[in-house]
């Protein structure tokens, strides 16, 4: 009897640690991440693509973008950390086929292009996007992301640093887990 009184008390605390264990998992997939405030877009919103240039000058087709989530990347030139997460978003490129990536930039074309060859881009850049961003959607924060369904509009947004380590930088597994969970939600 005394054996059985054991195994239940044994239970009820293994219980209870694996109740604390997997407790921070859920709050983690709670986690509600922090859009970026005072934009002009709301979710659903139609995202402006057709006023965007590539970096000859060109306007871009929203075309390119149909039938695929898009991750837009907001950054600048003279940003530490914009630089530092160009590598990780060429691996997103990498490993998620059903995501384009687009970086908008205000930086002029010129610079825009020295960035590219830089440091390696793999996706397409609209850049001299300065009104665009500052004036008309109302992105003042670099790097900040944000996420367009598969007809090109606004799911959400996100400050970059929410979407990493405890550097403040974007990682490879911030970024796929915040798009999992936001493009899951998008098909709800």
């Amino acid at each position: 009897m005394r054996f059985v009184s054991g195994l239940k008390r044994f239970g009820l605390v293994s219980l209870m640690l694996l109740n604390t264990a997997i407790s921070p998992l859920t709050q983690a997939a709670e986690y509600e991440y922090l859009q970026l405030p005072n934009l002009s877009l709301a979710s659903g919103d139609k995202f402006p693509l057709k006023q965007l240039t590539d970096l000859s000058g060109k306007a871009l087709s929203e075309q390119q973008f149909q039938g695929k989530y898009v991750l837009i990347n907001f950054y600048s030139e003279h940003c530490a950390p914009c630089i530092r997460e160009v590598p990780v978003l060429n691996q997103i490129m990498l490993r998620n086929k059903d995501i384009h990536v687009l970086a908008i930039t205000p930086d002029k074309a010129e610079e825009a292009k020295q960035y590219l060859q830089q440091y390696a881009l793999q996706w397409p850049v609209a850049a001299g996007a300065d009104q665009l961003l500052f004036n008309q959607i109302g992105v003042k924060s670099f790097p900040s992301f944000a996420l367009l369904d598969r007809n090109g509009k606004l799911v959400t947004t996100v400050y970059a640093n929410q979407l990493g380590g405890e550097d403040g930088n974007a990682t490879l597994e911030g970024i796929e887990k915040w798009l999992r969970l936001k493009m899951r939600s998008a098909k709800l």
